[in-house]
């Protein structure tokens, strides 16, 4: 039970992204402030939105799994997909993951993506 618990932690970490939004890291003003596009932010933040899907259906198969085989292979599906779901939104990889970095210590950064977050979700008139 040990090693999944092991495996659900990956993923989560793999994941930590939606934790980011949750509070603003504080007590890193000496990190530079890194400028990204308005069309930059709405790809990771529909980017964001699929991994937090993906990550919300990978989480009980990973707890589910017989072994820790299975166990690898589904979390190796779940990165998968997430990396696909990043570059299908128009990011790579690490330009996904250096908005995600720069969001924890900016927090006019965070308020912009949630801002864009807020605005896709709204009803359309």
């Amino acid at each position: 039970m040990k090693l999944f618990l092991k495996y659900l932690a990956v993923l989560a970490i793999s994941l930590s992204v939606p934790m980011t939004f949750a509070q603003p890291a504080t007590g890193q003003t000496t990190a530079p402030k890194a400028s990204f596009s308005e069309p930059q932010l709405k790809q990771f933040a529909n980017a964001y939105r699929s991994i937090v899907m993906l990550s919300r259906e990978y989480a009980p198969k990973l707890k589910a799994a017989a072994d820790i085989k299975e166990a690898e292979a589904i979390n190796k599906e779940a990165q998968g997909k997430m990396i696909a779901a990043i570059e299908k939104a128009g990011l790579s990889k690490t330009k996904y993951q250096e908005i995600a970095n720069s969001i924890k210590s900016n927090p006019a950064l965070l308020e912009k993506v949630n801002k864009i977050l807020q605005q896709s979700h709204a009803p359309q008139q």
